[in-house]
């Protein structure tokens, strides 16, 4: 069994772990081990990604922002990141008032929002039914990510600097001496400075064996279903995507098919997560009260599982409990729009640079998303 050593080990290969391995391997050796077969498997791979500055707290939509420079920086004229679409955040009559607290706090931050009448936002959305439906917000810059383009990029990037990605990888025996970790797993043994936690879901699980302290990570299951309209509405790749105000299911367009949400959040243990039927049909019901959509067959469904910890931040920074653990988890279902930022934020961290940038240029507290603030 070889000795391998690196200057950093990424547990997880999801966005987060591929993204912050790019980063570091620009100027560290770096190795990703995934438990898995394949390379972001369950959360990552199951994304129904948005580029969305008006979803999430107030932290994530300032991370959202900071990562902008990033997608448009590596899209080219025939690749593109992002595809801008616009997202319509829908309200009934009943839900106006949720509606103008929501758009109060969008403009803290950016003023790309408008709140567009009823009728306004039937333009954008004719599938809407109008007896259910009084205004909406209207996100321009809200844009598609190509998530397997953006996850291609992290990876060829890490490649070039001679990063390491072992897959099927089971860690058997944990020690720490002489500043570096030892991992025996079931092919190999590696050695490395500094572990990162970028395991998703199992991030607690994770920690407990290198007797790390708990952030208390809750995975949260989300579905998503898809089928095609058998009456005569003529459906468009254009339309924004629809979302509920008070986030009770969200749908778009693609392709002559909608592939809508009931947003669930059924708190789950770490598994790989399968749709149930009763969140199918609760979606399919929202759905069909809020559009003038009739369909009878569902073609296609998944689920994935989304983590968070109790204020819905994500979670970076060196375990205070042990030396060089650091945490790269909580990201919710917001992993991919802020993966660029967080993972810039998180090497600076590592690699003791500045994240004046984010602080100054984008007010990032970077306090707000430190693993320590629990403590």
């Amino acid at each position: 069994m070889k000795n391998k050593y690196y200057d950093v080990i990424v547990l997880g290969s999801g966005m987060a772990g591929i993204s912050i391995a790019a980063e570091l391997s620009k100027e560290l050796s770096v190795c990703i081990l995934e438990k898995e077969k394949i390379p972001s498997y369950h959360s990552t791979g199951r994304s129904f990604a948005f580029y969305i500055e008006s979803y999430g707290n107030e932290i994530v939509r300032k991370l959202t922002t900071a990562s902008k420079n990033f997608f448009l920086e590596y899209s080219k004229s025939d690749s593109k990141i992002l595809n801008q679409r616009g997202v319509a955040h829908i309200a009934k009559k009943k839900q106006m008032g949720k509606l103008k607290s929501v758009y109060n706090d969008l403009l803290k931050i950016n003023n790309n929002f408008d709140i567009l009448d009823k009728q306004k936002t039937l333009n954008l959305l004719p599938c809407l039914n109008s007896d259910n439906l009084e205004a909406s917000i209207y996100d321009h810059n809200a844009s598609d990510i190509d998530v397997n383009l953006l996850y291609s990029i992290y990876s060829k990037l890490f490649k070039s600097n001679q990063g390491k990605l072992v897959t099927d990888i089971s860690i058997e025996k944990i020690s720490y001496s002489n500043n570096s970790w030892n991992l025996i797993t079931n092919n190999d043994q590696y050695r490395g400075k500094i572990i990162i936690n970028a395991t998703g879901s199992w991030a607690d699980e994770v920690g407990s064996k290198f007797n790390a302290q708990k952030i208390n990570i809750v995975p949260k299951k989300r579905t998503v279903f898809c089928f095609k309209p058998n009456n005569n509405i003529s459906l468009s790749n254009d339309w924004p995507v629809a979302v509920d105000i008070e986030e009770e299911f969200y749908f778009k367009c693609e392709n002559e098919t909608i592939l809508a949400s009931p947003a669930d959040e059924t708190i789950s243990l770490p598994h790989d997560a399968q749709p149930d039927e009763i969140d199918i049909a609760i979606g399919a019901e929202r759905i069909l009260n809020a559009t003038k959509f009739k369909f009878h067959n569902i073609f296609n469904k998944w689920a994935g599982l989304r983590s968070f910890v109790k204020d819905n931040s994500p979670v970076i920074g060196f375990d205070k409990k042990i030396d060089n653990f650091f945490w790269l988890a909580g990201q919710g279902g917001y992993g991919i729009q802020i993966a660029p930022s967080l993972a810039k934020i998180a090497s600076n961290i590592i690699m003791k640079k500045s994240n004046e940038f984010f602080i100054k240029n984008h007010n990032i507290n970077i306090d707000l998303i430190d693993v320590n603030r629990f403590n």
